[in-house]
């Protein structure tokens, strides 16, 4: 019968920080709610598999998590649990579950001492998100299978912040209804970033990011990695300022595809100012990109060309221009995608004009027309 309840500065388990005060804590808390059916755990303050195997048992039986991660944090379900006087009663009721053998354990650690010190950090990082199924999916679908790209992955990692994105872009990945394989290709495709996929792995880790949001439009979708992938290319091409070749990849790819283009667009341009700030100094090439939606920009193209057509009838006709009517089709096209153009041309037509009223000796309207209109665009 337990009658206080108990607190751990840090955590005690598997990947955990193992204080051995919090250590003793445990093993005891643990001892008083097992009761007689289970082997009481020498109070040592060191974690083994025992220590591991009986946390796990104790949260399938009583705290009930689908996966027992053998780590008890502060503040959190197990702890709480172990709190609970209810939980001896519960726990002396349930048998054993396999997780929780020794034997199951000790196989557990000897591969625990095997990782990498990367991979350790991954695992310790994961715990404390409370993703350590993410990490052990990722250690056994990417790490296990010695796929060489995340070799260079892993190498690369530095930091616990390296880790925390890590692991939580394939949480947030599987969460969107990526499978295994289509994950791993998205994983596969970052490593290739050459130092820039850390910000990548950011805005695929958040749900809230503009990147993230278009994610989640995808889910379950067919074809949702490839989709993923080539933006990943196309944004590593912006990012070295080769927008000729990422924009022809772009349409190449998504024309014709039931994808919410300015949605795309966005998440693109927040991909590409993550995994290089700085790099796009001015959004219109964005501007551009949103304004040519297939979709969009064909029904807007319709509009331009018989507008054309009937003033050039006008033209022949009357041998005057019609002003009005190119008018009301700039109207029109500033409320709809192609507003982007329309801008470009007012501000060309009033570039040309000052060429136009050029003096051979005097360039100051040149200075202060053409220079100004490609600064400001390109």
């Amino acid at each position: 019968m337990i009658n206080s309840s108990v607190g751990i500065s840090g955590s005690v388990g598997r990947f955990g920080n193992n204080d051995k005060f919090d250590v003793e804590t445990v093993q005891i808390r643990l001892n008083d709610l097992m009761g007689g059916s289970r082997t009481k755990l020498v109070v040592d303050g060191k974690v083994g598999s025992k220590t591991i195997g009986t946390i796990k048992d104790f949260q399938i039986n009583v705290v009930r998590l689908r996966h027992a991660d053998g780590r008890v944090d502060p503040d959190k379900q197990t702890i709480r649990a172990m709190n609970d006087p209810n939980s001896a009663s519960t726990w002396q009721r349930m048998s054993i579950p396999p997780e929780a053998n020794p034997s199951t354990n000790v196989d557990e650690a000897k591969r625990d001492d095997r990782m990498m010190p990367q991979e350790k950090l991954l695992a310790k990082e994961a715990a404390k998100m409370g993703e350590s199924d993410a990490f052990n999916e990722f250690r056994r679908e990417l790490i296990d299978k010695s796929i060489p790209e995340m070799k260079k992955f892993l190498g690369s990692i530095a930091r616990a912040e390296d880790a925390r994105k890590l692991i939580a872009a394939w949480s947030q990945l599987r969460k969107w209804g990526f499978s295994v394989s289509e994950a791993r290709d998205v994983m596969k495709t970052i490593s290739g970033m050459r130092g820039r996929q850390w910000g990548a792995l950011d805005v695929i880790g958040s749900s809230t990011s503009k990147f993230g949001r278009f994610l989640g439009t995808l889910s379950g979708k067919a074809g949702a990695a490839g989709h993923v992938i080539t933006m990943i290319e196309v944004a590593d091409k912006f990012q070295q300022g080769d927008y000729l070749y990422g924009a022809t990849e772009l349409y190449k790819h998504f024309m014709g595809k039931a994808i919410p283009w300015a949605g795309m667009v966005e998440g693109l341009q927040s991909l590409v100012e993550a995994i290089a700030p700085g790099s796009v100094k001015n959004s219109k090439i964005f501007q551009v990109i949103r304004a040519c939606d297939p979709i969009g920009l064909g029904a807007s193209g319709v509009d331009s060309m018989t507008t054309l057509v009937l003033g050039t009838i006008h033209l022949i006709q009357t041998g005057e221009i019609d002003t009005a009517r190119l008018n009301r089709l700039v109207a029109r096209m500033k409320q709809g995608p192609t507003k982007v153009f329309a801008e470009m041309g007012e501000e060309l037509g009033d570039s040309l004009y000052e060429m136009s009223r050029w003096r051979r000796d005097d360039w100051s309207y040149a200075v202060k027309s053409i220079p100004g209109f490609i600064a400001s665009w390109f």
